[in-house]
């Protein structure tokens, strides 16, 4: 059974906005472990064709990415979910890991009820329940 999906009107400058707070931790986390030659990104941005065309779909969670020199340039070599070296301190954690969505319209956005859910939680751990906690309640209703 497919999951059912919930198209949110400029949803995405709503996930950006409420992501930035936690997006400085990872930040901070990258400065901290540099040296090491690691680096975990929060998302991961992919593109992929359907019958409406290219569509871009933006991942949440914590990718580990080795960055080496090639030929004189830098080059990002993913190296898993998983933290890659046992003596890398902890990431921070990041409560959007497991949230995908599709960007429809540079501003829309198409989500899943399992990462609206997670959203709306987020929306109100941090004392403002606003556009994903809405929508929650809409497609429940809607059920």
């Amino acid at each position: 059974m497919p999951r059912r999906k919930v198209l949110i009107k400029g949803g995405l400058s709503h996930i950006l906005d409420l992501y930035s707070q936690f997006k400085l931790e990872i930040l901070s986390y990258n400065e901290r472990i540099k040296d090491t030659g690691y680096y975990v990104k929060p998302m991961h941005v992919a593109y992929k064709n359907n019958d409406a065309g290219r569509v871009k779909y933006i991942y949440f969670g914590r990718y580990w990415y080795r960055v080496v020199r090639r030929d004189n340039r830098l080059v990002w070599v993913y190296v898993g979910k998983d933290k890659p070296e046992p003596s890398l301190p902890d990431s921070p954690p990041n409560p959007f890991e497991n949230v995908s969505i599709a960007v429809i319209n540079d501003n829309d956005i198409e989500i899943d009820l399992n990462s609206l859910e997670l959203l709306a939680s987020i929306e109100k751990h941090i004392g403002k329940p606003s556009v994903f906690t809405k929508a929650l309640e809409e497609a429940l209703k809607s059920r």
